[in-house]
């Protein structure tokens, strides 16, 4: 059909919707012909001049469908004739809002041009009355606007157009909050790209009207928007430009002066942002007025929030007016300005102990701050004052005080500290006598707070003063006072990056000289915690470490070759001490390492090896304390080159695997090398024995790929270490080699290799396992099983998935099952010794993601193992797959919090907190199931698990919403009644919050 025939019937008919298959039709033509579009809006302008206004919408109506989908397919030329067509029809004031659709869409189009943009702004100031048009119409108006100045900024301010008097015609009188920031992003726009020195005025009373700025936020608001929103938005209006402030200025003074409460904190935080763009010149005649009214609202203002903002208001006034100095016709008056405000803290400072004394402290900090020429100032006016009222017979409130207030002049000097230098000795003495001569542990605090300020003053201290400091900070480390051990070894923890050495010289000494060793046997202190403690933050600063590493190895020797047996607590925390700050030294630096690697690892092992092989007066070992030891094997092997690797590999397999001693620099008699105790294929190994195979797990699962394992075969040995691992009847032992297993499978896997895991598992373990027959050797034989999966389910492995599905079967076996869900730790959280990137193994996360696939959640023989074992596998996986597969897992996790099972209740509720509160609208239908399951435990035998589940009812009113929870909200606070007189005081209190929330 002919397309004029098309649109006359179309036309003519009573229809007002444009019919789907007209728009098609139409659309099909504009693209075929090349001048379809412009061919359309031929036959619109005729229809236009012979028909009524019904006929006249549906001209705009068409237009409006055709251009949207056609936007790509627009040339200069339609732009053009359509911007002509619309600019000629827009007196209609119902067809301006579809007109300003297809200006937006025109707008939209890359290849529009810059004399079209021109024409189509001049349109809408010149023919739209922006005031009367609905809320999402002006907000088109101003995003064309915006896209305007984004694509043609230079060439609107050459044309004749008046662009900023029309935008001010748009802007008047708005309201709405999304226009409005629009809006408000035009202005800066404007002003950063044009010319405004004849609308500075006009530009500013329409920003202005709206200050201060508010609006109660409705709860369906799609946008977001918020009062801060708009605030911040006006704020960097008024403030980037310098032109306003002779406007400005007064009016923004005004309003601080004369309105309370949020107008106020608006007022002040809009001067801050203000005073450093409008310049020292606008600020200096209002200098005066401004500080009056910000001290007194620092003196007189209870709100904490309020007294933060003025000072920093004040911090930035000052500031402003610093940067006046340098001006030599205002600098007069501006030094005055300043030393105004100064004076009239200073006369506070008198009596130091008053509320009054500490705010001019705080008004004088933050004038100090700002700027070098107020610093100096305060300095020399403020400190003599303070410090020459310092008496350390006077009260301790009044001593306090003082010290509070050098704290904060200490603050302000940090940028600037040339004016402190010469009062340095005065403030020292000050802080060091309070320190010793009171026993008063707030004013020791107090000192403790300002020495730490003068630490963090880089080159401040020197020389002898920094020994001072430290000697007395180390004293404090000897404080019964928890507080004050906190603090000292904060500031000490500072020392150590900057004064390594001396800090190595003067605090280890006394810290080491608590600990027991051969040369001083003294009883173990009760404080030893507290000096481990110090030593685990102090010694991990390599300079530090290398400084002490020596004699905190001795400590370790005498512990677990003296005192180890009497003292096991004691051995175990001075290990785990060792391995932390060797761990987080070697990782800064690289001394470190070859401190582990030539001293701290040789040393462990030449004192472990006596120990295992049952030569008397060895250290003392256990289980812990070869654990920490691995891990020191490990961290060392891990970080060394793979030429060093391959030697620590060498000399390891020679004595775990072939008894060879020759390495070993001690010698031993040869009654306890026969006895081949080290010997990894060894099965006479009990419980009772002392097994160190964990170090040579360490030293091999730690290697790189590029290591090659010096042994006749590889598969061959892989397999004897695999069948050895299920007879051994030492437990340390069969887990030390099943990790030596998976991590050999992990790193060196081939064809050869897989064969041989592949026949292991089908003629041995699988079989085992099935077999009904002892008990213990079917879960020597798992554990194996599951360190083997583990090693090719992180590779990737296929193989290790065909396994997986042999441990998810065993879930629902009566003696099996519990183990088979319990492995799913292991397969799924990251062993820190093993198996993982830092230890060099192939690890692949999106594999390891599949393990979670492979378990079907809803099978029908759904038990407590396999409900355990989800637990397990949940919370070993990021909590958004956890969210994204929620609809699923809310009946398994029903399930499980209605069982009986305390430990399965327990897993299930903290994977039941980390996912559903945040997930209630998706799974509103499970809800009401979910949070009775929830209240029943809230009578539970176990006060972890009502504690638990309460926290888990609390967290969904917080995080959920109303008109979702409030069905349940009746029952809810009826069933907490339980809770609420529950024999555990914390379980109350649980409850009582939780019925706040709801």
């Amino acid at each position: 059909m002919d397309i004029t025939q098309l649109l006359k019937d179309w036309f003519k008919s009573d229809k007002t919707e444009v019919d789907p298959s007209l728009l098609a039709y139409v659309l099909l033509y504009s693209t075929k012909n090349v001048t379809g579009l412009v061919d359309i809006l031929g036959h619109l302008v005729s229809f236009w001049k012979e028909g009524d206004p019904t006929c006249r919408t549906k001209c705009i109506e068409l237009l409006a469908q055709v251009v949207t989908p056609s936007q790509s397919a627009l040339d200069s030329s339609t732009i053009n004739a359509i911007i002509q067509f619309i600019g000629e029809r827009l007196s209609d004031p119902v067809l301006v809002p579809r007109c300003i659709d297809i200006y937006l869409v025109l707008m939209n189009t890359n290849i529009i041009s810059s004399t079209d943009v021109i024409q189509l702004c001049n349109a809408i100031f010149s023919s739209i009355k922006v005031k009367k048009l609905p809320q999402h119409s002006r907000f088109k108006i101003l995003t064309i606007l915006s896209k305007a100045l984004e694509k043609y900024a230079n060439e609107i301010q050459r044309s004749k157009l008046n662009f900023i008097g029309g935008f001010i015609n748009c802007m008047d009188s708005e309201k709405d909050p999304r226009n409005l920031l629009v809006a408000f992003e035009l202005v800066r726009t404007i002003i950063d790209r044009f010319d405004i020195s004849r609308h500075i005025e006009d530009l500013f009373e329409i920003v202005f009207c709206y200050f201060p700025i508010s609006f109660a936020a409705a709860s369906n608001d799609p946008f977001g928007i918020t009062t801060d929103d708009l605030k911040d938005s006006l704020r960097k209006c008024l403030a980037c430009t310098p032109y306003f402030a002779y406007y400005a200025t007064p009016l923004l003074i005004e309003k601080l002066m004369t309105t309370t409460g949020s107008a106020k904190k608006d007022a002040m935080e809009t001067i801050s942002l203000c005073a450093p763009a409008y310049g020292a010149h606008a600020i200096l005649p209002h200098a005066q007025d401004l500080f009056d009214a910000l001290v007194r609202e620092v003196y007189q203002c209870s709100d904490s929030s309020m007294v933060d903002v003025a000072l920093q208001t004040i911090h930035n006034v000052v500031a402003t007016l610093g940067t006046g100095i340098s001006i030599a016709n205002i600098r007069d008056p501006v030094e005055k300005a300043i030393d105004s405000l100064l004076q009239q803290c200073v006369s506070e400072l008198k009596e130091p102990e008053l509320k009054n004394a500490r705010s001019a402290a705080y008004i004088l900090r933050a004038a100090a701050s700002a700027s070098d020429p107020a610093c100096t100032s305060v300095t020399h006016t403020a400190l003599p004052i303070i410090y020459q009222q310092y008496k350390s017979t006077d009260p301790s409130i009044r001593q306090k005080a003082i010290l509070d207030i050098l704290t904060e002049l200490l603050l302000a000097n940090r940028d600037f500290q040339t004016p402190l230098l010469m009062y340095k000795q005065q403030i020292l003495q000050i802080f060091i006598l309070s320190l010793n001569e009171t026993s008063d542990t707030i004013l020791k605090q107090a000192s403790l707070g300002g020495i730490h300020e003068m630490v963090l003053m880089k080159q401040f201290l020197k020389g002898e003063e920094v020994n001072i400091v430290i000697n007395h900070l180390t004293r404090q480390l000897m404080s019964t006072e928890k507080q004050l051990r906190y603090q000292a070894l904060t500031t000490l923890g500072v020392v150590a990056k900057l004064y390594p050495t001396i800090l190595g010289q003067l605090t280890f000494p006394v810290l080491l000289d608590e600990l027991p060793c051969a040369e001083k046997p003294i009883d173990l202190p009760d404080s030893y915690r507290d000096v481990l403690d110090a030593i685990g933050v102090l010694a991990t600063h390599p300079a530090v470490f290398n400084i002490v590493i020596h004699p905190l190895l001795n400590k370790l020797d005498y512990a677990c070759g003296t005192i180890g047996q009497q003292n096991i607590t004691y051995v175990h925390d001075i290990a785990s001490t060792l391995l932390h700050i060797y761990k987080t030294a070697s990782a800064k630096d690289g001394e470190a390492l070859v401190v582990g690697q030539k001293v701290l690892l040789p040393s462990i092992l030449l004192k472990c090896i006596p120990a295992a092989i049952g030569v008397p007066d060895s250290w003392y070992l256990d289980n812990k304390l070869i654990e920490v030891f691995a891990m020191i094997a490990a961290i060392t092997t891990r970080l060394s080159t793979p030429s060093d690797q391959q030697l620590s590999i060498n000399d390891a397999i020679k004595l775990f695997v072939d008894n060879d001693f020759s390495n070993v620099p001690s010698s031993f008699e040869q009654q306890y090398i026969e006895n081949n105790a080290l010997g990894i294929f060894e099965l006479n190994k009990t419980n009772a024995c002392i097994d160190i195979t964990l170090l040579f797990t360490a030293i091999i699962g730690n290697c790189c790929k590029e290591v090659k394992l010096c042994v006749a075969s590889v598969p061959a040995f892989l397999e004897k270490l695999i069948q050895t691992a299920t007879k051994a009847s030492c437990d340390t032992r069969r887990l030390a080699l099943s990790k030596i297993a998976a991590s050999i499978i992990n790193k060196w896997a081939n064809d050869d290799i897989v064969n041989c895991v592949q026949t292991v598992s089908n003629d041995c373990l699988l079989p085992t396992i099935e077999n009904v027959g002892d008990i213990n050797i079917r879960r020597s034989t798992f554990v194996t099983l599951v360190w083997i999966v583990k090693s090719l389910i992180i590779k990737g492995h296929r193989y290790g998935f065909e396994l997986l599905d042999s441990i998810i079967k065993l879930c629902g076996s009566p003696d099996l099952g519990k183990d088979a869900a319990e492995s799913f730790i292991t397969l799924l959280h990251q062993d820190d010794l093993i198996l993982s990137k830092p230890s060099h193994a192939t690890v692949s996360v999106k594999k390891l993601m599949q393990c979670s696939e492979s378990v079907n959640i809803l099978q029908p023989e759904l038990q407590v193992n396999y409900l355990l074992a989800l637990s397990h596998l949940l919370q070993n996986i990021p909590a958004q797959v956890a969210t994204n597969e929620i609809s699923r897992l809310m009946l398994p996790i029903i399930v499980a919090l209605s069982s009986r099972d305390k430990n399965l209740i327990l897993s299930m509720l903290t994977v039941a907190q980390g996912i559903v509160p945040d997930a209630q609208e998706t799974v509103v239908q499970h809800l009401g199931s979910f949070i009775h399951a929830l209240l029943r435990l809230t009578r539970f035998q176990s006060a972890n698990v009502r504690m638990m589940a309460l926290d888990c009812l609390c967290s969904l009113p917080v995080k959920g919403k109303p008109e979702t929870l409030s069905p349940f909200k009746p029952s809810v606070i009826k069933e907490l009644s339980t809770a609420l007189d529950d024999k555990k005081r914390i379980v109350r209190k649980n409850a009582v919050d939780c019925r706040e929330k709801w």
